[in-house]
């Protein structure tokens, strides 16, 4: 019982004597950031969002055209071959407007990284 005691307080001791070590290393370390690349960071991050956003506007409104034109093929079609081939239409424009919003995505990028502080 005495072992686990000790050992106790030595993993304690440890994790505590690491802990404020990191801490006052990592405060001593920071500089001073300079606002230009903050202006900068954060003119890139909109004008990534707002491509970013443009492109999901792009693929909503191409999936919304595809359901559009189902629903009327389905509503114009008499046999169930003409339904079938309306709702094969709907998931190939579907799955092409997924393709067109991944590689766009992929084109796009990662997000700008932040300055570092």
């Amino acid at each position: 019982m005495r072992k686990f005691v000790v050992r106790g307080f030595v993993a304690l001791s440890l994790v505590g004597a690491l802990g404020l070590a990191t801490a006052s290393v990592s405060s001593a370390s920071k500089a001073p950031h300079s606002g230009v690349s903050e202006k900068t960071y954060r003119a890139e991050l909109a004008s990534y969002r707002s491509s970013r956003d443009a492109i999901e506007a792009t693929f909503r409104a191409a999936v919304a055209s595809a359901r559009s034109n189902s629903l009327k093929a389905t509503a114009s079609a008499t046999t169930s071959a003409e339904r079938s081939a309306a709702q094969q239409a709907m998931q190939t424009a579907i799955i092409q407007a997924a393709a067109v919003r991944s590689s766009s995505l992929v084109t796009l990028g990662a997000a700008p990284t932040p300055p570092s502080l």
